[in-house]
């Protein structure tokens, strides 16, 4: 592997890195780098990324994850599974490394992930995340809680990254983030109807809403198409 990888200075501009909810997902993009193989792919099991990539620096491993799935979210990498140990694939990574020299390095003992393919016919992705931190959790001796909704608080509690990792494999066409916030104010206009089994009932509800079409269209889309609309058909006096 070589000693380092090339930043293009149009990184600069990128909207996809502007677009991550955590400056931390910004750092450990930069951190992964110097890291990967020939072919921009690397292990995308946190506990290697933290002792590898950060060793020096306070990122816990479940907020590795978390940055890790952000990065695959707005698809800056894609995180994919092989045999049960997960991986991640540098999007574009070989447009940005002009002039790299395959020949001088060890070649990828890593599968490309479009060779991977599911019972589906796609990759699988996030699930191999969701069992790394499953055997974190294990290893650390500790009990996952179980969900529930406060409603004096008003916000649902103990919902983990392996949680979401979870729901966005298994729900790809949901906005995971968005049906909790509407279940949410569905169980405070319900105060009569709590649940037994949160995690059920959430579960349940986003089978409903894959299996209606999916719901992966961003808050700021749905304004800008409105606005559109509007602007096309202003509203009558």
């Amino acid at each position: 592997m070589a000693r380092g990888r090339m930043i293009d200075k149009r990184i600069s501009k990128s909207k996809k890195l502007a677009a991550l909810k955590h400056d931390r997902s910004r750092v450990l993009y930069f951190m992964m780098l110097p890291h990967l193989d020939c072919e921009g792919r690397y292990s995308g099991d946190p506990e290697d990324i933290k002792e590898d990539c950060v060793p020096k620096l306070n990122f816990p491993v479940k907020k590795i994850a978390e940055s890790v799935i952000d990065l695959a979210n707005v698809k800056l990498l894609t995180l994919f599974e092989c045999k049960n140990e997960a991986f991640i694939q540098y999007t574009r990574f070989a447009d940005f490394q002009i002039g790299i020299r395959k020949n001088r390095e060890a070649p990828s003992s890593i599968p490309s992930p479009q060779k991977i393919q599911s019972s589906s016919g796609v990759p699988r992705t996030y699930s191999a995340l969701s069992l790394s931190l499953s055997l974190s959790l294990r290893k650390e001796g500790k009990k996952k809680e179980e969900i529930y909704f406060d409603f004096e608080k008003r916000k649902f509690f103990n919902i983990t990254i392996e949680d979401k990792a979870g729901w966005v494999d298994a729900y790809p066409a949901v906005d995971i983030d968005q049906q909790l916030r509407e279940m949410r104010e569905w169980l405070l206009a319900n105060p009569d109807k709590k649940k037994s089994n949160y995690k059920q009932f959430i579960n349940n509800w986003l089978s409903s809403q894959q299996d209606k079409g999916g719901t992966k269209t961003s808050y700021k889309d749905q304004r800008k198409k409105k606005l559109d609309e509007w602007e096309k058909k202003p509203l009558e006096d």
